[in-house]
């Protein structure tokens, strides 16, 4: 009873009629098989039509059997099948209203129900059609009874509020026809609850009854045009419009590769596959096959890896249900001689009639990296390369003929030629990368020279192997950059640097030697040779000195030193010590006394304690006697009748260290024809030779060089003791005259 009594309802509301006529009619619809009903009988309401025609009601609100929906009058041959080829929803309402309008007709509304439960607007045509286009969307339960009472569709008339009358067809979802590619497969693609369900409306307005033959006339066009609105629903296209030119020709115009698709099925009706029943000329696939080759063949044939990226079955339920399917780029496997080459693909597919209209690209992602650097491979020189090592193609960047001077005509080269256009001289770098990059499966960066080029040019290259995800090698890719215009401006900075750096190695020898004293060339009772040479490196200004002086007493003032450390800080240390060295030494103070005048200078240094070696002494002409004291410095080598010896004075540390150093005065007596010489630890200290070992060449090459004069002595030390590089040196030579 709940159910009779919703039933009712719902044709109450449908049909315009009382609750008590409605229950009525559903009663007699639900328990009587629906008989015919003579021209002019009265009834309770409007009654749909059994499947041997429509039912009409009179305007008195009588029903009675019409002739069936598809009958035509002897000259309505031509205009049924007008209907039946109207283009699209709009040109069928308005093919319609043309042919009903000169039999009263005011207007003719096309709608279809969705899958939501609501009505759509598809075409409306008449005078009445703004009105009926405010009110677009009804709900499916207005309609939903009429398909649902009967297994065929239900051609009614009714009589409104208004007065107007109104012809209606209305679709059933258990229809029985189907799409062309359904009746190939076997059985129907959708379930009766998946059908769209379609509308056709056409509107009297009020006045007298129309003539039977106006009657049969407009339920035949109307009929007619019902099932084309199915048909450009997409509940079925006609067979002939699957095969029509038109849609070659739409498939002809969409700019990436589209197919059409029909469903093979197997025993049980499941789809197994797709047949590609027509595609366009931009159709290929990963090995480039053109249309010719896809036409006619099997999906999975065509595309193996749209079974794993899950979609083949995407496709099923887009057939399944007419939902339409828009798959952005996603990564995709494509099968091939037992490795999976990588891309990236896109899709779309939508249900047409039974079956699917698919598109799909492939974004292949060194074409999009190219793209995106294209403005990068113009500025700085940019270039890219890539080598298919399963198909064998090799795909070169434009830039990439040019940094290799090679002429594109002649095609990209292969790996294994690479190397005939690389300096010989770089042929070891280009096959150490090769190794890295097998054996550690990483990027790997490196740079060559072209052979072809003059002056050649220098190019970046970095360079990857690419794997599928069973680890197959599949590819090679490479970047390459000309980077010959930065090798020159390195260059061209590098000679300013080195010229910069010998003008500061000028200026830095300048400096020191405007900070030594000048040679002394007459001392009492002396000659003397004198050799400062700096570090080699320019930036290592040394702390090196030495001061020959003659003193208003009659002494001859001797001494030499070396601040530790290099730079600005020791020559400034330098000139403290020998600026300080020369105003003591005017008071008369002996040797040892000076000493510890200059280590308080040092100790209480402004900056920081300088540290320092030094050798001071006096020369007395008269009794050519030399006193001295030392601290920390390396001690002075007498030459004397073919023998060379050290003379110690084991007293003192270094300056700077202690404030009570302890420096003891030493004296000799030395005979005409003595050799003193004093120096610097640059001239016997070497980073690969032992201490002892340097003293005793020093020795060695003082006796060697005693038979010449002063000057060929120190050329002989020098030469025979091959002075530290690393460290300045400082080296004078006594000569006691006769």
């Amino acid at each position: 009873m709940d159910r009779l009594n919703q039933v009712a309802e719902l044709f109450a509301e449908c049909l315009g009629c009382d609750e008590e006529a409605a229950r009525t009619y559903t009663r007699r619809l639900l328990e009587e098989p629906v008989a015919q009903s003579p021209p002019g009988s009265s009834g309770g309401g409007s009654r749909p039509a059994a499947a041997g025609g429509p039912v009409t009601q009179d305007g008195a609100g009588g029903a009675r059997r019409t002739a069936a929906g598809d009958s035509d009058v002897p000259d309505g041959h031509e205009m049924l099948a007008e209907v039946s080829r109207a283009p699209s929803p709009v040109g069928l309402a308005r093919l319609l209203h043309d042919q009903v309008r000169p039999h009263g007709a005011s207007a003719v509304l096309l709608a279809v129900i969705d899958r939501q439960g609501e009505l759509r607007m598809s075409g409306v045509a008449g005078a009445s059609a703004r009105e009926a286009d405010t009110r677009s969307r009804i709900p499916l339960r207005c309609v939903l009874p009429l398909a649902r009472t009967a297994p065929e569709d239900q051609l009614l008339w009714i009589d409104d509020d208004s007065g107007d009358r109104i012809l209606a067809w209305v679709s059933s979802r258990s229809g029985p026809s189907r799409s062309p590619g359904d009746r190939a497969g076997g059985r129907d693609s959708s379930s009766p609850a998946e059908r769209l369900l379609c509308v056709v409306i056409a509107v009297w307005p009020a006045g007298p009854p129309l003539e039977p033959a106006v009657r049969e006339r407009a339920e035949a066009l109307t009929g007619s045009a019902g099932r084309r609105l199915c048909g450009l629903a997409g509940r079925g296209l006609p067979e002939e419009d699957l095969h029509a030119p038109w849609l070659a020709a739409v498939l002809d115009v969409i700019p990436i590769p589209a197919a059409l698709l029909f469903p093979i099925r197997d025993a049980h009706g499941r789809v197994v596959e797709f047949h590609i029943d027509r595609c366009n000329g931009h159709a290929t696939d990963l090995l480039g096959r053109p249309p010719e080759q896809i036409n006619g063949g099997r999906l999975l044939e065509v595309l193996p890896g749209l079974s794993n990226a899950g979609i083949f079955d995407a496709y099923v339920k887009v057939l399944e249900t007419g939902t339409p399917l828009h798959r952005e780029p996603f990564p995709y496997e494509e099968p091939f001689r037992g490795v999976r080459y990588p891309a990236v693909l896109s899709v779309r597919a939508q249900r047409i009639g039974g079956g699917l209209l698919v598109s799909w690209q492939f974004h292949d992602e060194q074409a999009r990296m190219a793209a995106r650097i294209d403005d990068a491979e113009r500025l700085v020189d940019l270039a890219w390369a890539e080598w298919n090592l399963v198909t064998g193609e090799i795909t070169w960047s434009p830039r990439m003929y040019d940094i290799f001077d090679l002429d594109p005509a002649l095609g990209p080269l292969p790996l294994d030629r690479l190397s005939r256009h690389v300096r010989e001289n770089d042929t070891p770098v280009l096959t150490q990368a090769v190794e890295t990059l097998c054996e550690q499966r990483e990027p790997v960066t490196f740079e060559v020279r072209t052979r072809h080029a003059d002056p050649p040019r220098h190019v970046r290259v970095t360079a990857e192997l690419v794997r599928d995800s069973l680890g197959n090698l599949i590819a090679a890719h490479g970047v390459v950059q000309d980077v010959s215009a930065a090798r020159r401006m390195e260059a061209a900075l590098e000679a300013s640097r080195r010229e910069a750096e010998r003008q500061r190695l000028r200026m830095a020898e300048e400096l020191q030697l405007a900070l030594l004293p000048r040679q002394h060339n007459r001392l009492p009772g002396l000659s003397m040779a004198l050799r400062y040479q700096p570090a080699e490196d320019s930036a290592r200004i040394g702390g090196d000195w030495f001061e020959a002086a003659p003193l208003p007493d009659g002494r001859v003032l001797i001494a030499i030193g070396d601040v530790s450390g290099h730079g600005l800080l020791a020559a400034a240390g330098m000139a403290q010590l020998r600026h300080a060295l020369l105003g003591i030494a005017h008071t008369g103070a002996d040797a040892a006394r000076i000493l510890d005048c200059l280590n308080l200078v040092a100790y209480h240094s402004h900056e920081e304690t300088v540290m320092a070696t030094v050798i001071v002494g006096h020369f007395h002409p008269r009794d050519r006697t030399l006193a001295w004291a030392r601290g920390g410095h390396p001690p002075p080598v007498l030459v004397r009748a073919g023998q060379a010896r050290e003379l110690h004075n084991a007293d003192g540390i270094s300056l700077g260290v202690s404030l009570d150093p302890g420096y003891g005065l030493a004296a000799v007596r030395l005979q005409p024809g003595d050799r003193v010489i004093l120096y610097t630890d640059g001239l016997v200290e070497r980073r690969d030779d032992r201490r002892d070992e340097r003293s005793a060449l020093l020795l060695d090459a003082a006796r060697q060089g005693a038979l010449g004069g002063p000057e060929e002595h120190l050329q002989t030390l020098l030469s025979t003791l091959d002075t530290n590089p690393e460290d300045d040196t400082c080296v004078i030579v006594l000569h006691v005259r006769k």
